[in-house]
């Protein structure tokens, strides 16, 4: 099986930055315990309210998947984006 890569992007409410962050240093410290994969995370060069998670080379995307539904809801990052926004995770895979 090909590792997969996850892409998060959603909009993050105004004001919540700092708070966020450290959310999400403390969720990527329990992903990581539990599948093994670090994760980092940006905010969008030209607007700074668009934030992303990255998480490279996943290999068992199934357990990945319930680990991260499951550290989401347990850190409560969904208080933190844009009224009306929702995470968007996208997932790719190599070419060759």
């Amino acid at each position: 099986m090909s590792p997969s890569h996850y892409y998060i992007y959603y909009p993050v409410r105004m004001g919540m930055e700092a708070d966020l962050a450290r959310e999400l240093y403390n969720l990527q410290a329990e992903i990581q315990a539990h599948t093994g994969v670090a994760g980092r995370f940006l905010r969008k060069a030209d607007d700074p309210w668009t934030w992303m998670e990255i998480y490279e080379n996943v290999i068992d995307f199934p357990a990945f998947d319930t680990v991260l539904a499951r550290a989401v809801a347990r850190h409560g990052i969904e208080r933190f984006l844009e009224a009306g926004g929702h995470r968007h995770i996208e997932r790719f895979v190599a070419c060759a």
